[in-house]
């Protein structure tokens, strides 16, 4: 803990509630039905007296091995602790037997216990943020405010209450309520919309509480796949915050302003039309016309009717986005969906994690995956494969791309992986085959012809595989691309269809 200093902090004692934990230890030694009532509320280090906490350690052990908890037994265990000071095990016991209340209350004292415990944790965090703002050191403002917000992220993870058990005929009971009120949606799912009837009949839509995961190599498109979700989502009457740790706002405002308007995303950022070749004399090319700008005005227009809010800070923590999302919980359109793009941008929040890939997402892994929970919403978290892909004949990623991905693969409870074969088709005619050993003129002329036709069958086409699924099926979604406009849609739909329609009130359930 910091010294207080000029800030007085050794006038402010930190919070302690030594007759609660003397009544608590009182009330399990007497009687050990008494520990029932708060062996999910209270762990030892909530004490704030070392020896009692030691004991309570003690007490665990001995009623969890079947036997009984009592001052005979306990002394076994605390004889010469160094932690007794210059009292005897005796005393220090017979001392609880005095304080104890009844089993009947004993909970609320549990409750006591823990609520000084978290105090204390809160005046640790805060007096060493403190010391940090009036000490000369190489931490920016940015960087203690960091600490802080993560400081106060782990501690509210540690002091949620312990979640009830429930019986298999509710949790039954709960599985079809909640079916009914999917059927009569009208939609069929179970969650929120995709945005892609693919992937909704695939899935039942997105749900509460679970991190679905995106992953892909550079240049197959998962920007653009996981934000044509959260536009479309958004469209379908949902509310989205999307965090983007490498594109800005105007940067993917441009990209739904292609979709919209058919427009190449090179014409929106540049202003001028890609869609005719440009003057033979003077090299440039056209600015868009009058219709072009009303279709990227109309796209505008259409996007205000979405409840969709851009994040674009950089190297962000889930502290940050936890705050930010909770204040979008609060507001009057609420939250149903984030979408990370992408999880190895995101910061740990500790310098030293931070330098270490592996251990920085395996972190922010788990912190999302307790967002999710705790907000009740789905989380989409985009991720990047590693190399293996490359090194494959097949093309086609696997779920041990995502090895070097921390425990992304463990966290998620649905694995998507998004492919385009075209991509290295393209690639692969662009750098021209060479004729094999002992290969025949007309043998390479016929492998020649067949890369040709694989390619153009290819054009547009996109698949989602989903090697894992925790709430149901496995398998391929499918889906088409338009390069130009760098947008994804449904195979049934027309390349010349709106991007997005905005669902009719009521339709998103």
């Amino acid at each position: 803990m910091a010294d207080g200093g000029m800030f007085g902090d050794a006038l402010r004692q930190p919070p302690v509630n030594i007759e609660a934990e003397q009544a608590l230890l009182g009330a399990i030694l007497v009687n050990n039905r008494a520990y029932a009532l708060i062996d999910e509320i209270v762990e030892p280090e909530h004490f704030s007296v070392a020896i009692y906490g030691r004991i309570f350690d003690a007490c665990q052990k001995i009623i969890n091995a079947g036997r009984q908890a009592d001052p005979i037994t306990i002394r076994d265990y605390i004889e010469g602790d160094v932690l007794l000071g210059r009292k005897s095990a005796a005393e220090i016991l017979s001392g609880l037997l005095c304080s104890n209340v009844s089993h009947t209350v004993v909970k609320s004292y549990g409750v006591a216990v823990r609520d000084a415990w978290v105090r204390r944790c809160l005046f640790k965090t805060c007096s060493e943020t403190l010391d940090l703002c009036c000490r000369p050191g190489d931490e920016s403002a940015a960087d203690i405010v960091d600490g802080l917000e993560n400081g106060l992220l782990e501690l509210a993870r540690g002091t949620d209450e312990a979640q009830p058990t429930v019986s298999l005929a509710a949790s039954m009971e709960q599985a079809r309520r909640a079916a009914i009120s999917a059927a009569r949606r009208g939609n069929g799912l179970a969650g929120i919309s995709w945005g892609y009837r693919a992937l909704d009949r695939m899935t039942g839509g997105m749900m509460p509480s679970a991190m679905y995961l995106l992953g892909a190599r550079p240049a197959m498109g998962k920007t653009s796949l996981g934000f044509g979700i959260a536009v479309r989502s958004a469209a379908a009457g949902h509310s989205v915050l999307f965090w983007s740790g490498e594109m800005t706002a105007p940067q993917l405002g441009a990209r739904a302003g292609a979709a919209w308007a058919g427009l190449s995303t090179q014409a929106v950022f540049t202003g001028r039309r890609y869609d005719i070749p440009e003057d033979i004399e003077t090299g440039e090319r056209e600015i868009l016309s009058d219709w072009q700008w009303r279709d990227l005005e109309k796209g505008e227009q259409a996007a205000s009717n979405l409840s969709l809010e851009i994040d674009t800070q950089s190297r962000i923590t889930v502290a940050k986005l936890r705050s930010r999302a909770r204040r979008m919980a609060r507001s009057k359109k609420g939250l149903d969906l984030i979408v990370i793009d992408y999880v190895g941008l995101m910061s740990a929040g500790s310098t030293y994690e931070d330098q270490r890939s592996y251990e920085r997402i395996t972190k922010v892994s788990g912190q999302l995956k307790q967002l999710a929970t705790e907000l009740q919403i789905p989380i989409l978290v985009l991720a990047q494969l590693n190399r293996e892909t490359e090194r494959r004949d097949d093309k086609r990623p696997m779920m041990s791309d995502l090895r070097d991905a921390g425990a992304l693969e463990q966290d998620a409870d649905m694995i998507m992986l998004l492919h385009r074969e075209h991509y290295y088709l393209k690639k692969q005619q662009d750098a021209g085959l060479a004729p094999k050993d002992r290969e025949s003129a007309e043998d390479f002329a016929n492998r020649v012809s067949m890369l040709e036709q694989r390619v153009q069958a290819s054009v547009g086409k996109a698949d989602v595989l989903i090697p894992k699924n925790r709430q149901g099926p496995e398998g391929t979604c499918h889906l088409r691309f338009t390069n130009r406009t760098t947008w994804f849609r449904d195979v049934s739909e027309d390349e010349l269809s709106p991007a997005w329609v905005v669902a009719e009130q009521g339709e998103s359930g």
